[in-house]
């Protein structure tokens, strides 16, 4: 066996998780839900882990996909892999859906321009040459006209995100090195601040 590996998503409508050794797929689960992401997760994982004929503990790393999404989304996916991650000791990495659009077209390290519709005529953007933003630029929230500016400037192959690839998450975080890990943290990339606060009127982090 290489390196066992747990990709989650709950970005968007669809609720999705797979089991990877290495660049193999072993199971992938992938269902459009809309909602209930809470109520399916758990056991999807568990049908990956049937269909896999694995045990839990054989998992020594979880995948998330970090966005962009919704506030309530992107927190299941996430809260469900540090505490599946947690008393297991093992390491949770983080890769956003932009990154993963620009690793399905296979022109890495050639860089290109990758963007995603968020709805509210608002759209995330970034230049990516691999499974991270270029030059560590994280996404930005823009304006279509700040988009189409952007990409004039840059002079970038372009591409939109429409879905998130679950398999290709497996894979990709599976061959990332230990020593790199740090470089893909499982931080949340909201689309917008939640409309819910916190007393005092503060956005939740």
């Amino acid at each position: 066996m290489n390196m066992i590996v747990l990709a989650l998503d709950t970005t968007g409508p669809h609720c999705s998780a797979a089991l990877a050794d290495g660049s193999h797929i072993l199971a992938s689960f992938s269902e459009k839900i809309g909602r209930g992401h809470a109520e399916r997760l758990a056991p999807m994982v568990q049908e990956v882990f049937a269909q896999a004929n694995i045990s839990a503990d054989a998992v020594q790393r979880l995948a998330v996909c970090t966005g962009p999404g919704s506030f309530t989304g992107l927190r299941v996916a996430l809260s469900y892999a540090k505490g599946f991650a947690l008393p297991r000791n093992i390491p949770v990495v983080g890769v956003d859906a932009l990154a993963l659009t620009y690793l399905d077209q296979e022109i890495e390290p050639s860089p290109a321009t990758v963007w995603a519709d968020v709805r509210r005529d608002q759209v995330m953007f970034g230049d990516y040459a691999g499974a991270a933003p270029l030059n560590g630029k994280p996404p930005q929230l823009a304006s279509l006209e700040q988009r189409d500016q952007h990409i004039a400037k840059a002079g970038l192959p372009v591409f939109e995100c429409e879905a998130v690839n679950i398999d290709l998450l497996a894979k990709v975080a599976a061959r990332f090195p230990d020593e790199d890990l740090s470089l893909y943290p499982a931080i949340p990339l909201y689309a917008r601040a939640p409309d819910a606060k916190l007393p005092g009127g503060l956005d939740p982090k």
